[in-house]
């Protein structure tokens, strides 16, 4: 009988070892299964850099997350991964003017990965800055803006590659175009993101009035979109940022709306 207790304990172990079990009663089976495609990626246009946010996962094997670029929208590589506590990543090896299409994944603690976020995600950093332009009949030589240069600030108003110049006449504020540049009033925005896209249509030329906080959508001659948003009004000058789409005829200049 002992023999035979023997023998049926042995071949127990045996069973156990085989199927992956230990004789402390715990039975581990691998875990083959990835975690949660994320969702809501969406990115933010920026100088020089794409911010890259997507919604978080609260699964509890969750490890954290691989962003990837694509040139083309076909062939990903990954350029970070982040742990599972962040949703975001700044991705700075970027050049303005230059199109990138970008995917999510997660990963668990077992090493599974995701599928790629299904958004289409597409970003073309652009430059930006701050100018301010004075009344082109008080300073000439520092009324005018040139889009394509806009890191050199104010520019004399009569140049032939000057986009936009200031006229404040009694309390009422122009912006003036001699060199074909077509403008268009957006209306009031609380936030310099709001305008995102540049509508194709609607445009005028010469000039249009300015307010306090509105913000404007520019074409210039060379086919390309801008933006300003007026941040601040005088009788000798106007302040505003802007933001300059340095590939033709893309008209993104902000986030993409999902």
């Amino acid at each position: 009988m002992i023999r035979w207790m023997f023998i049926g304990v042995a071949l127990s172990s045996m069973l156990l070892i085989l199927i992956g079990c230990d004789t402390d009663k715990s039975c581990y089976t691998p875990d083959t299964t990835p975690p949660a495609t994320p969702r809501g990626v969406r990115t933010i246009t920026g100088d020089g850099k794409v911010t890259i946010e997507w919604y978080g996962s609260d699964e509890p094997d969750l490890a954290g997350y691989r962003v990837y670029r694509s040139d083309d929208n076909v062939h990903f590589e990954m350029i970070a991964e982040v742990s599972g506590n962040i949703t975001r990543y700044v991705d700075r090896d970027v050049r303005n003017g230059e199109t990138y299409y970008y995917a999510v994944s997660s990963f668990d603690l077992d090493g599974n990965e995701s599928d790629l976020s299904p958004e289409e995600v597409w970003d073309t950093p652009r430059p930006e800055g701050r100018v301010i332009l004075d009344d082109y009949q008080l300073s000439p030589n520092t009324s005018g803006f040139d889009f394509s240069n806009g890191e050199q600030g104010p520019v004399p108003y009569d140049r032939a590659t000057t986009d936009i110049y200031f006229d404040a006449d009694n309390g009422v504020y122009y912006l003036l175009s001699d060199n074909g540049t077509l403008m268009q009033d957006m209306g009031y925005h609380e936030s310099w993101d709001d305008l995102d896209i540049a509508p194709e249509k609607g445009y005028v030329g010469d000039i249009i009035e300015i307010l306090e906080g509105h913000t404007y959508a520019f074409y210039t001659p060379e086919g390309n979109y801008a933006k300003i948003k007026v941040l601040r009004l005088t009788d000798r000058s106007v302040t505003f940022d802007w933001a300059y789409q340095l590939e033709p005829d893309n008209p993104q200049l902000a986030p993409r709306k999902p």
